[in-house]
């Protein structure tokens, strides 16, 4: 078991793999005081202070019932979207293991450039928060998770494979495109309340309301990706960057901000999320705020 020996709130990611760009997020993390646990195929990969490295195979016997079940929906390879759905029960199992009340889950291609157990503490008081997208949809890659809120999600996930499939599979039938069903799509019926499979979105495109890209306190928010320029309800709010089609980040005093458009300010960024193409510019970024 880990301890947790403070009572700030864990920054939790799921990686597998040894690939650079992890190397600079746990760096990054840490230089800003969070106490961060990543599950990983090999603990040993990732040995720095105020890092705890665990193996993720320790917690997987939610995954292994889960597995029973799953169907595959989606373009993309069968092993990686099931392992997509499988880091959430991972992560529970983990959290409530080791006595983890609630936890920030975060990708592994983030740059965080603040303290994220004082911003929680401070300013998100519900059970859950995700990230909400142009597109009208939700996603968890930067989310805040009460471990109770999390226990139902994985229920959620099981009743939703053991209830949909059918659903699922004759709406796949039909799709044409690259892609298709995934663990963010769960999470989106999840997030409304939604238990019956109609597609990729609700009719109405309902507005999931704890949503981290909300501007905090006038000032500062939370980055869904690079290449996105707003929110659900406010899809082309940030400047553009034309040359690489990014957000136009720039950095004050080693700290990411991008001007808003409808604001008529710079916004403040806890962090950038790197998804993508964006990867490869992300050790360029790291060295820019170092």
């Amino acid at each position: 078991m880990v301890e947790n020996k403070t009572k700030d709130i864990p920054i939790i990611i799921f990686h597998i793999g040894n690939q650079e760009y992890v190397h600079l997020c746990l760096k990054q993390a840490t230089k800003y005081n969070n106490n961060v646990h990543i599950l990983t195929d090999n603990k040993n990969y990732f040995n720095y202070n105020n890092v705890f490295s665990i193996n993720f195979n320790e917690y997987s016997s939610i995954t292994n019932k889960f597995k029973n079940i799953y169907k595959h929906f989606s373009s993309n390879p069968y092993n990686y979207e099931l392992i997509c759905i499988c880091r959430w029960f991972c992560v529970y199992e983990y959290m409530k293991k080791n006595n983890i009340d609630s936890a920030f889950i975060c990708d592994s291609d983030v740059l965080i450039y603040d303290n994220i157990s004082n911003i929680i503490k401070k300013y998100l008081k519900e059970d859950m928060y995700l990230c909400t997208s142009s597109s009208k949809n939700v996603t968890g890659g930067q989310s805040f998770f009460h471990l109770e809120k999390l226990e139902k999600f994985v229920e959620f996930c099981f009743e939703f494979y053991n209830t949909q499939t059918d659903n699922m599979k004759n709406w796949y039938k039909n799709y044409k495109e690259e892609g298709g069903i995934c663990d963010m799509t769960i999470l989106y019926y999840f997030a409304n309340n939604s238990k019956i499979f109609t597609g990729l979105r609700l009719p109405n495109f309902p507005r999931y309301e704890n949503d981290l890209t909300n501007i905090y306190n006038n000032e500062f928010t939370f980055d869904l990706h690079l290449a996105t320029y707003g929110n659900h309800i406010y899809p082309e709010e940030y400047e553009i960057n034309e040359s690489n089609k990014n957000k136009n980040i720039k950095f004050i005093d080693n700290i990411p901000y991008c001007y808003n458009k409808r604001l008529n300010k710079d916004i403040r960024f806890v962090l950038l999320h790197f998804q993508g193409r964006n990867k490869s510019i992300m050790k360029k970024i790291y060295h820019i705020s170092n």
